[in-house]
């Protein structure tokens, strides 16, 4: 719950941005080394990465865009360049895209350089949480419980002056959780694609239960929110994108 980092003169170095920061670095490191171990281009895997989180942040950006439309028309200024307001969703979609293109573009086997991608998104996601808790953003329903959390009032999850559930701490701790099941995964994997489409499965599973604690605006579509529906989506796709693979190595 400490926004500002550190200041230098005029330099303000914010919480958020250093804990993003420090997960695409991790995510980064960890991700050219397995590729490198597995015998693909350093160079071309960096390239690879790059251009990834470009989109997916810019993906993240546009979703939230969407979902918060009438607030985009109201301020569209503000909404598109504010510090915060992004959907993680939006950027697993958007830097799934771009690195579609940029393997195909390598004539890589997808799965293969999916499963070396995938295996560190949580943990560069866990690390975004822990900004979020910083921040005051992604925060939980109102509750009189022992989780409950009061943040300053400057913040977004303090306005309201009530105790919070910490969903970014808990997103953090599962996010891990996650993580560590990936490197089971891939450790006992018997297929290409097993740890990109574990990754989809249990995140997705996370992400629609998490949801319901979710006390920040959330875009809807009947009784479920954005993410819970595009959840679904994950989670239906990979099981049958699991299921196929399956029948396809028998």
């Amino acid at each position: 719950m400490h926004p500002i980092l550190f200041k230098i003169g005029p330099l303000t170095v914010y919480t958020y941005g250093t804990f993003v920061f420090m997960g695409v670095a991790a995510a980064y490191w960890l991700s050219v080394r397995d590729a490198a171990r597995l015998g693909l281009d350093k160079d071309k895997f960096s390239n690879l990465f790059f251009w990834t989180v470009i989109f997916a942040f810019l993906g993240a950006r546009l979703l939230y865009i969407i979902v918060e439309w009438k607030l985009f028309i109201a301020h569209p200024f503000y909404v598109a360049f504010s510090r915060s307001g992004f959907v993680f969703y939006g950027g697993i979609i958007g830097g799934f895209i771009a690195s579609c293109v940029i393997i195909k573009k390598y004539k890589w086997d997808f799965l293969k350089a999916a499963d070396i991608i995938f295996l560190y998104v949580p943990l560069g996601h866990a690390f975004g949480r822990m900004g979020c808790f910083s921040y005051g953003c992604c925060y939980g329903k109102p509750t009189n419980s022992w989780i409950g959390m009061l943040f300053p009032p400057a913040s977004p999850a303090g306005a309201a002056g009530v105790k919070v559930i910490p969903t970014q701490i808990i997103s953090a701790f599962f996010l891990i959780i996650i993580f560590l099941l990936l490197l089971y995964v891939r450790r006992k994997k018997k297929f290409e694609g097993q740890v990109f489409i574990s990754y989809f499965f249990l995140y997705g599973t996370f992400r629609f239960i998490i949801e319901f604690f979710r006390g920040d605006p959330r875009g809807y579509l009947w009784i479920f929110s954005t993410s819970q529906w595009i959840s679904i989506i994950a989670i239906i796709t990979a099981i049958i994108l699991g299921n196929r693979i399956c029948r396809i190595k028998k």
